[in-house]
């Protein structure tokens, strides 16, 4: 009677992995890779752990529905193709702001994007894409970019927009810094710097812009808590004055949401950059 039980959990969770194809995925197909070999596989849920170990955590906490994983084969470099489709647009671009990493170039192919040799990231409407390759050299990123169009051409999801307060032009040029964290692993694995500013609330959610120089900082973020006494305890907790060449300033939004500034420019330069 055990080992029938046995083997009724495992075709459950075989069905749960190797689903069929989810139509509502941007897939890659045969055409796109002439001559090469593709492999698709769907998790879901709890699933994702058999794919990576030790990493699912964060995007559940984000919001994790489903997952379309693709090997591929083709010109004698192997891909791993992996594009998660999150609960929102606000989830995905959160994964994608925690996930890069020393991007060596942008592109306009998608509004958030990152470009290294051995892989391309972005966040696309509800998907974070991520397609990575085993050589590194030119040849192997050009075609990672070509996969990576290909997965694009097959999704119509609007780009997602950040909160007003980052439209400023002022911020143009460091938009590539932009990180949204979601609780403490969203923080750790974000902004390890906040990790003691927060580390009595939980359930917020962070907009983050660090602007750095070889000297001095400004941190602004627009911070959600999960309840307005959280809110008012951070702002008690952390009064806007300046010390040890440190200023904070905050500006309530509503009763759960304020920007808070932690920055070591003057004055007039703070002013310069939100204004």
């Amino acid at each position: 009677m055990k080992l029938f039980q046995t083997v009724i959990i495992l075709l459950i969770f075989s069905a749960t992995v190797f689903a069929q194809d989810d139509k509502n995925f941007p897939a890659l197909s045969q055409d796109d890779i002439d001559g090469g070999n593709i492999r698709s596989s769907y998790y879901d849920g709890n699933a994702l752990w058999g794919l990576i170990d030790g990493g699912a955590d964060i995007y559940l906490e984000y919001g994790f529905a489903k997952l379309l994983f693709q090997e591929v084969e083709w010109k004698g470099i192997k891909f791993r193709v992996e594009t998660y489709r999150m609960n929102n647009e606000e989830a995905a671009f959160g994964i994608f702001s925690v996930s890069r990493f020393k991007c060596a170039l942008s592109d306009t192919l998608a509004k958030y994007i990152c470009i290294t040799p051995y892989q391309v990231q972005a966040a696309v409407g509800k998907f974070y894409i991520s397609i990575a390759n085993d050589k590194g050299n030119k040849e192997a990123q050009n075609l990672t970019i070509s996969l990576f169009k290909n997965v694009l051409a097959k999704t119509k999801e609007a780009a997602f927009e950040l909160p007003a307060i980052f439209h400023k032009k002022s911020f143009d040029s460091y938009k590539n810094q932009m990180k949204f964290m979601k609780g403490k692993l969203g923080l750790q694995n974000g902004f390890p710097n906040w990790l003691d500013l927060f580390e009595d609330y939980s359930n917020y959610e962070i907009y983050l812009l660090p602007i750095e120089n070889k000297k001095d900082y400004a941190y602004i973020s627009q911070i959600k808590f999960e309840s307005a006494k959280e809110m008012q305890r951070f702002v008690s907790k952390n009064q806007p004055e300046r010390k040890d060449d440190v200023a904070r300033v905050f500006n309530i939004i509503s009763s759960l949401e304020l920007i808070f500034i932690e920055s070591t420019f003057d004055t007039n330069k703070v002013n310069e950059l939100i204004k």
